[in-house]
């Protein structure tokens, strides 16, 4: 993470001739500390940026997001393919019954089939058959 002497502070890789994007200088640059990934820079950037007047607000606010995120659905792309997986039926498609099934199998019961199944349609992971079935996409 750089920051320009105008104040503002953006990201860069540690090879390039970086350019600040607020004042389009590059020789009032400083580094101020380097990131194994994109997503840590990222949201050091993003925090650095924030005016110190609604820093806590904005922090508390975040927070409170990714806790529900978490406790809301709490299943991973992995734990959704598993459950399909077990779940389809000789014909390839899933029910609510089979993905119950699997879910329970699996002992991933973090939500309801009927809340998976309607996460996965708007997605357009899967797609509704007329018979209460839905045939995989993905």
């Amino acid at each position: 993470m750089l920051r320009c002497q105008c104040g503002r502070n953006f990201g860069s890789r540690s090879n390039s001739n970086s350019k600040c994007p607020r004042c389009n200088k590059k020789t009032s640059l400083s580094t101020i500390k380097s990131f194994s990934s994109s997503s840590e820079l990222r949201d050091a950037v993003s925090k650095a940026n924030v005016p110190d007047e609604i820093i806590s607000e904005l922090s508390s606010r975040l927070a409170s997001y990714e806790k529900s995120e978490r406790s809301n659905e709490g299943l991973t792309s992995d734990d959704i393919q598993k459950i399909l997986s077990l779940a389809k039926l000789p014909d390839d498609s899933v029910t609510l019954s089979s993905v119950n099934e699997s879910m329970i199998t699996l002992n991933l019961e973090k939500m309801s089939p009927e809340r998976l199944m309607e996460l996965l349609e708007t997605s357009s992971m899967v797609l509704r058959n007329p018979n209460n079935s839905w045939s995989v996409l993905q």
